[in-house]
């Protein structure tokens, strides 16, 4: 009898900076795992994997991934880890504040501006 044992194969870090960046983007866009797996023509439970890293897409999914998300393929690749550039996180801040814009509720406005305030008096401060 042969037995069957799982191997867990060890990615690379660019696998979890793509995970991290699908979920990333997913979540931006008000998206469910089995939202975007329906639109990019995958399982859901695969979609999970991607975005625990599990598993590796090959690049024709990648491609599936960004159109189902409306995105470019570059912005599903992280090239290095996302806190290495202040534009990327500008970028980021951006993007999540303008989806909180288009999102958010006057009680979420009404604690969100208080510390606004407090970030935009701190940084006053150290320039």
């Amino acid at each position: 009898m042969s037995s069957k044992r799982k191997v867990r194969i060890e990615h690379d870090e660019v696998v979890g900076r793509f995970a991290r960046r699908l979920r990333e983007l997913r979540v931006e866009r008000g998206m469910t795992q089995a939202d975007l797996a329906l639109r990019a023509r995958v399982t859901a439970t695969y979609l999970s994997k991607l975005e625990s890293a599990g598993s590796a897409p090959g690049i024709d999914l990648v491609e599936k991934l960004a159109m189902a998300l409306g995105v470019r393929v570059t912005d599903l690749i992280p090239t290095s880890s996302l806190s290495d550039s202040p534009a990327v996180s500008r970028q980021q801040a951006q993007t999540l504040f303008d989806s909180l814009l288009k999102k958010a509720d006057e009680q979420t406005f009404a604690l969100l501006n208080p510390f606004l305030a407090l970030l935009v008096e701190s940084s006053g401060k150290r320039a």
